[in-house]
């Protein structure tokens, strides 16, 4: 593989190696046997007379590198580029066709060291695009051509006649082949790609959008039912906790209660038992003091007592009249009262009186003394009824005798009487202080009733708290079953307060809870799957609004570098393009410039002169179209130009050559494919073509296809296309003078 370097017009240095290595042909057109083609020099030449097949070799050329344009391949229809068969030979079912290319610079970016694109097509109209025998898609074929320079408009091979296609296209056509041409075509595909990136980002961005919208109203409602579910679960947290801090407290409270009580009742029952056996005590010697009969008996006999001896009072008094009426009786006789009523009796009555009150008294029995005393008062009131009844057979004296001894006796009776109520004195004196000691012994007795109706009231009140205590208990177990388990008794003790406090806060969280509702798992399920989706989604519109913002300044990198790199290309072409028409020409002036939509400007000279016969003169601004695009503008010496297709068929193909040749200079292809663009060259004209050649050779590698004698010349190889009568193209490796003799054969 040879290689040389050269300083593009862009002031780089680059090194060129002869990349396309051979050609390899089966059944495409007129050459249905296989043929190889080597490119081992800088320029190769393809001769052969007309019909010979040797334009098939360019078009083959065409086709590999992936040309769908039938017109362009000189046919109607896929099965066209296949072998049709003549009497000799049968037709193919398919055709191929192979460019190999030295990839050891690694020019290609892939790791083979040779590089092989291979197409083929069927008779059904099937194509296949192979890369190293592997394949692939056409679109990998354009794009790893694009990055060495050959672009999908392959400006790089010019067919027989379309050299002066270029002219005939349209200004963004032209625009087009030029960004080709200067290597910017990669960067157009990957602006393109980048657009197309960027546009399918875009509706990307508008769909997840939309989806985002659409999820957004139901997600609001799933979002609700978490939120309540959230709630739910944050009111059911507290009132775990809440129902568990007062299940513990209540537990510790209830236990201590519980103890409490215990601890009470015992010394109370313990204490009720003494007092009852004191009270017992205290009545036993109550009754001992009063005996069977009560303070109110006492009091009757008492008073009955007084009654007797008020009774014994009237009737001494009544005795005392009686005796005055004796004293006035003193004559009358006495004998029979004192017959019937001795001193001694009396006296013996009064003792007997005094003996029995002084025993009841001290025998400290209340019925005895009453007893006695009303037996006493009947005596006494028999013998002073008597007394009426008493017969006086006393004579005066001795009733006056008798009368004295009375009255002694009645004083007697009195002191008697005195000494009797003295003796009722201390009797009531005795009484009284037996009533002070049953009082006593009674207030004694009441206290340690009273006590014990405290002591009662308390083990009531206390049983009261039990009975409570027990209630309240149940309830709390029935209220808080399970919870037992799960708490511990702890913290501190609850009072009334607090406990109504916190059953009052658990029962409104309780009713809270409720209000909340249930929410189905399932909705939280469905949330949660529409909450990732609704991130997800919107990660990925963050995602793609990044790489949208990514791709379009990729976009607006390219294209200011596409807009720079065009820029200063077409000013390294149109240098060039003007140098190589003056060249060719022997004079005049050619311009390629950029244009701007605009309405197209009709008459006058593009170089702003004036319309008359001078050099630069008869020149035309061709505006076709209302878009960007390439305008070309040539003066041919000696002749007014309005039009381009004002020049002839030798004019067009020099203009061609010229505007061409500057593109391939200023940025060469790998190779470029000439066929028969010198057709229509004369003599002079093709001199300068083969000089061109040689100088555009240094450059880049040429594969041309003529019957030009100076074209031939300029090759360094030499292949020859026959045609025999079976219709099938041969070819043959010859030198200049053979080529000579191919021609000659062929006209």
């Amino acid at each position: 593989m040879s290689a040389f370097f050269y300083l593009n017009d862009f002031g780089i240095v680059l090194v060129i190696n002869m990349l396309l290595k051979r050609l390899e042909i089966n059944g495409f057109k007129s050459f249905a046997k296989p043929a190889v083609l080597e490119f081992p020099t800088k320029i190769t030449a393809i001769v052969g007379p007309n019909g010979s097949g040797k334009s098939n070799v360019a078009d083959s050329l065409r086709w590999v590198l992936g040309e769908q344009s039938m017109k362009s391949l000189r046919g109607k229809k896929g099965e066209d580029l296949i072998f049709g068969g003549s009497q000799q030979v049968a037709r193919m079912g398919k055709a191929s066709a192979s460019l190999v290319f030295d990839n050891k610079k690694k020019v290609f970016p892939v790791e083979f060291d040779e590089v092989i694109i291979s197409r083929r097509i069927y008779r059904d109209g099937v194509n296949e695009y192979l890369l190293n025998e592997s394949h692939v898609r056409l679109k990998d074929i354009i794009e790893l051509l694009s990055k060495v320079g050959l672009g999908a408009s392959q400006h790089h091979i010019i067919a027989q006649g379309d050299a002066d296609r270029i002219l005939y296209a349209s200004p963004k056509e032209r625009k087009s082949m030029i960004e080709e041409a200067l290597g910017l075509k990669i960067f157009e595909l990957k602006k393109t790609e980048a657009e197309r990136k960027l546009a399918g980002t875009d509706e990307n961005i508008k769909q997840v959008e939309s989806l985002r919208r659409e999820i957004q109203p139901h997600l609001k409602y799933l979002d609700q039912q978490a939120q309540k579910m959230k709630n739910a679960f944050e009111l059911r947290k507290e009132l775990e906790a809440l129902t568990e801090e007062y299940v513990a407290r209540e537990m510790k409270t209830l236990a201590n209660e519980e103890a409490g009580i215990k601890k009470e009742k015992s010394p109370l029952a313990d204490k009720l038992k003494v007092l009852e056996a004191a009270l017992r005590e205290a009545e036993n010697l109550l009754d001992k003091e009063s005996g069977a009969s009560s303070a109110q008996i006492f009091f009757d006999a008492q008073k009955k007592l007084d009654a007797s001896l008020g009774e014994l009072v009237l009737r001494r008094r009544e005795t005392e009249r009686n005796i005055v009426k004796m004293e006035a009786a003193a004559e009358r006789p006495t004998g029979a009262v004192e017959d019937s009523f001795p001193k001694e009796k009396i006296k013996t009555a009064l003792l007997d009186l005094v003996k029995d009150l002084e025993s009841a008294s001290s025998s400290g029995t209340m019925e005895v003394v009453r007893n006695t005393i009303f037996s006493a008062t009947q005596k006494i009131y028999k013998f002073l009824e008597s007394l009426g009844d008493v017969k006086f057979f006393k004579d005066k004296e001795g009733v006056a005798g008798q009368l004295k001894q009375k009255k002694e006796e009645i004083l007697k009776m009195d002191k008697e009487e005195e000494e009797f109520k003295k003796k009722k004195r201390a009797l009531e004196i005795d009484y009284s202080e037996k009533a002070e000691r049953v009082a006593k012994e009674g207030a004694l007795f009441r206290q340690k009733t009273e006590e014990i109706a405290r002591t009662r009231d308390e083990l009531r009140n206390t049983a009261s708290r039990e009975e409570k205590f027990v209630m309240q208990k149940k309830e709390f177990e029935l209220d808080f079953a399970g919870w037992q388990e799960k708490s511990h008794a702890g913290g501190e003790n609850l009072s009334e307060a607090e406990r109504i406090q916190m059953r009052k806060k658990i029962e409104r969280l309780k009713i809270r809870l409720e209000e909340a509702g249930g929410v189905d798992e399932n909705v939280i399920k469905e949330y949660d799957e529409t909450k990732k989706r609704d991130e997800f989604l919107a990660k990925e519109l963050e995602d793609l609004k990044k790489a949208a913002g990514s791709l379009s300044s990729v976009f607006e990198d390219l294209a200011e570098r596409i807009e720079k790199d065009f820029d200063l290309g077409l000013e390294k072409i149109n240098k060039l393009f003007g140098e190589f028409f003056h060249e060719i020409f022997g004079g005049g002036k050619a311009e390629i410039k950029l244009m701007k939509p605009q309405k197209p400007a009709r008459g006058g000279s593009a170089f702003g002169g004036k319309n008359n016969d001078e050099e630069d003169e008869g020149w035309e601004s061709e505006l076709e179209e209302e878009e960007e695009g390439i305008e070309i503008i040539v003066d041919i010496p000696r002749k007014r130009i309005k039009s381009l297709n004002m020049l002839s068929g030798g004019e067009r193909a020099l203009t061609s050559i010229a505007l061409l040749f500057a593109m391939s200079t200023v940025n060469p292809p790998p190779f470029l494919v000439l066929d028969e663009t010198d057709a229509a060259l004369d003599e002079a004209n093709s001199n300068r073509y083969a000089s061109m050649l040689r100088e555009l050779g240094k450059k880049t590698q040429l594969v041309v296809v003529t019957h030009n004698r100076e074209t031939m010349k300029a090759a360094d190889v030499l292949y020859g296309v026959t045609m025999g009568n079976d219709g099938v193209s041969k070819l043959l490796s010859i030198k200049f003078e053979e080529a000579e003799e191919v021609l000659t054969k062929g006209k």
